[in-house]
């Protein structure tokens, strides 16, 4: 979108055609981001069992270091979008600013704290004597990428926040296909094992942030130091931030703990029940982040709508979003339903990995079905700034509903348990979806009819 229209079409142009052009590059980026994780879980595997349960021990790790990135990035790119519909675009610079700063701090944070404790963290989530050489080796990469990471996920957020979806496309596709290039050169020529995956994901990342920090620099809103240096630690701004962006940081701090207690159970069962559901979370991780892709198209319309007090255009976008990612995701589950068995063969040719992944693997096609009412209505909530509702909800899938799940359903059905966990807790988390969303889709129409009559 230019400058001229960005308005115009934010406001005026169907939601539909809004929402498309916006998501179909964040999809095609989420495209290129899951080919690389597809690409190293594929590669990993063939250096067996234990490599395979080394990088699924270290997703605990990743899933905190995203989770700081989202919430930073997430909460100011809610700001922003709703700042820009209000016209206040000086107010959305100094958000954006300050969002980029706490990033690139919080990460080095991170990077400092995980080197730290990192053998502790290991075996927290579950690393065994056998595991955790290879685990190391992997997540002391992962640590290196940390500050990266973390400014990827914020300045890609603040992109599509403006309605740059494709400068955002432009930084996560350079790193996911330097990832894609780089991850067999360094296991099978350079033959640097599985730290060698770790590797490749830290250049990628770290060109993706280079990238993505041009295209921000050189765009419509721009660092200024001399401008926005007094400005970059406003108390006030900082807290508006982590406000908004608490769902995200409560969505994913929850899938980290939840990852290390399914780790914990599930080495219960062997190494192979390790590497099985890190396949099968690897899988399901790509199916969710294209959706999550397309919903990303969506945030930045719902937020900018809101700020301008288009509350019906609001609605329309979330119906959509809703009936289209339904659609789209049918057709994904059912192809990959009935060949189940072929794509976790493909991963992890192993008898005994297979029968533990497949039935699991099944189970979750079922309630990711759920998704698109979960996904859409945390995000719509988490966009227009009613941030107690939408951190409720970010809490019950992996939270509230998973971990006591976890921690019981094992001991009174063992390893299929371990499996029905997550279904179980998607289709409990629908259930209290509906009623938060439904009604105050209602409530958006009664509001745009008030707007009207002033």
């Amino acid at each position: 979108m230019e400058n001229k229209s960005l308005e115009q079409r934010m406001e005026t142009e169907p939601v539909h055609r809004v929402i498309l052009s916006l998501a179909a590059p964040t999809v095609l980026s989420m495209l290129v981001i899951s080919a690389y994780s597809i690409v190293d879980t594929f590669f990993v595997t063939r250096l067996g069992s234990r490599a395979t349960g080394a990088v699924g021990i270290t997703f605990a790790l990743v899933a905190w270091i995203q989770a700081v990135g989202y919430t930073v990035g997430m909460g100011a790119g809610s700001l922003v979008s709703r700042l820009l519909g209000k016209k206040e675009k000086e107010q959305a610079e100094q958000i954006a600013n300050s969002a980029i700063m706490s990033g690139l701090l919080l990460g080095l944070i991170s990077l400092g704290a995980g080197l730290i404790f990192l053998t502790p963290l290991l075996k927290l989530s579950g690393a065994t004597t056998e595991l955790l050489p290879y685990a190391r080796e992997y997540a002391l990469f992962v640590l290196l990428s940390a500050p990266f990471t973390i400014e990827t996920l914020v300045l890609g957020t603040l992109l599509r926040a403006q309605g740059r979806a494709k400068a955002s496309m432009a930084g996560m596709v350079t790193g996911g296909i330097l990832d894609i290039i780089l991850t067999p050169v360094f296991l099978f020529v350079l033959n640097l094992g599985v730290k060698g995956a770790a590797l490749a994901a830290f250049i990628g990342q770290a060109a993706a942030a280079m990238v993505l920090g041009g295209c921000f620099w050189h765009g419509r809103m721009k660092l200024n130091g001399k401008k926005q240096s007094k400005n970059f630690f406003k108390i006030k701004d900082y807290g508006s931030i982590i406000k908004n962006g608490l769902p995200s940081l409560c969505r994913q701090g929850f899938a980290s703990v939840a990852a290390v207690l399914l780790n914990r159970q599930a080495v219960g069962y062997g190494d192979a029940a390790v590497a099985a559901m890190s396949v099968d979370g690897r899988l399901f991780m790509v199916f969710f982040s294209l959706f999550i892709g397309y919903g990303q198209g969506f945030q930045p319309v719902a937020g900018f709508n809101y700020g301008a007090q288009k509350y019906h255009r609001v609605q329309q976008a979330c119906l959509f979003t809703m009936a289209a990612s339904f659609c789209f995701l049918s057709v994904i589950l059912t192809a990959c339903w009935f060949n189940a068995e072929t794509l976790i063969r493909l991963f992890r040719d192993d008898p005994e990995v297979t029968a533990v992944a497949l039935p699991a693997f099944r189970y979750q096609c079922f309630a990711m079905l759920l998704q698109p009412v979960i996904v859409a209505g945390n995000m719509l909530f988490q966009s227009i700034g009613k941030s107690g509702r939408a951190t409720f909800l970010a809490c019950c899938r992996q939270g509230v509903f998973f971990i006591p799940l976890i921690l019981t359903l094992p001991r009174a059905f063992g390893l299929l348990g371990v499996e029905i966990c997550q279904p179980i807790a998607d289709v409990l988390t629908f259930f209290v979806t509906v009623p938060f969303l439904f009604p105050f889709l209602r409530q958006l129409v009664r509001m745009d009819e008030a707007e009207d009559a002033e």
